[in-house]
């Protein structure tokens, strides 16, 4: 696959959605930079509109559907932040969505896309993605995967397009689900920067990408407990995956203990409200696995804040 010119795909998505979501801040969390030796930042994609980074994506597909397509609607597969996305755009352009969500999606996440107009189905994460491609074929609606599309991945790009607009020779650190988000990044980051470092983090738990890297292709996990609820795919995109294992400078995983230590600095010393999944990078360097040195600068990329204080208080305290 040529890589090359990829970044360009990047730079139009920017100009196709750019009318309609946030530009996030980009800050120094000072306490974690003091504590750390280091300077490290945090991408407020919990910030974005809809509260998730998945709206960019989500909006980049739409954007390029034909009228036809739009009139009948769209449908697909989460665990709430890309459902709450696709409802967010369908709601913005008056076309009907259908959200299939797993039955690990918390309620807020539920409520949230009910607020918003679209019809929500629950099933399990393993059975997701069927249960919403049999809606798309019985009702003819546009079925949009919250990961494993190059159309979705080049608007989760843009992230990394407002990052490197500030800074360079950085690592970015991204929690690692599907997929489509590092992949989105590292193509741009990689296509613009020669001293910047794309570094996926995945739950211990969960981990799809460890095993595929090491197998040389997509491979299927089983799927066990974790607090990073965001990150529950047990299988890499096809389509995204050979972008990760040429692009990606390193997938490293993060223990539970580690998601909840990074969530309590996050909310109690920085005062951002997050999900656990958001603070899987940070959980990864207190771990031990991210090398750094006092000349770094680590770019967390917070993906979501569609959590209440009181469940994030609950985790800390558990």
């Amino acid at each position: 696959m040529d890589y090359k010119n990829g970044y360009k795909e990047t730079i139009k998505a920017r100009e196709r959605i750019g009318d309609f979501i946030y530009e996030t801040p980009l800050i120094r969390l000072n306490y974690i930079s003091e504590m750390l030796g280091t300077s490290v930042y945090a991408k407020l994609e919990n910030m974005q509109k809809t509260n998730s980074f998945k709206i960019r994506g989500a909006l980049n597909k739409i954007r390029k559907l034909s009228d036809e397509e739009l009139k009948k609607g769209v449908v697909t597969a989460s665990s709430g932040n890309h459902g709450k996305g696709i409802a967010t755009c369908a709601k913005m352009l008056g076309i009907p969505a259908k959200i299939v969500l797993s039955d690990t999606s918390t309620e807020a996440k539920r409520q949230m896309i009910r607020d918003l107009g679209a019809e929500i189905v629950i099933t399990s994460v393993e059975t997701r993605f069927e249960v919403a491609k049999e809606i798309s074929e019985k009702e003819g609606m546009t079925f949009i995967h919250p990961y494993d599309d190059l159309d979705v991945s080049e608007g989760q790009g843009t992230i990394a397009v407002e990052v490197l607009n500030k800074m360079d020779n950085l690592k970015m650190i991204v929690p690692i689900g599907g997929g489509g988000l590092i992949s989105g990044i590292a193509m741009y980051t990689k296509g613009v920067s020669k001293g910047s470092k794309v570094i996926g983090v995945e739950p211990e738990n969960v981990a799809r990408y460890t095993l595929s890297l090491k197998e040389g292709e997509p491979s299927q996990v089983n799927r066990g407990a974790t607090l990073a609820d965001g990150l529950l795919s047990v299988k890499p995109g096809d389509h995204v995956f050979p972008l990760v294992r040429d692009l990606v400078d390193d997938v490293v995983t993060c223990q539970d203990k580690n998601i909840k230590k990074a969530l309590d600095l996050l909310y109690n010393k920085e005062k951002l409200i997050v999900e656990p999944s958001s603070a899987i990078g940070l959980g990864a360097i207190l771990e031990g696995k991210i090398k750094y040195d006092d000349r770094d600068k680590l770019v967390l990329i917070i993906t979501g804040g569609n959590v209440e204080g009181r469940a994030i208080e609950e985790i800390i305290n558990s």
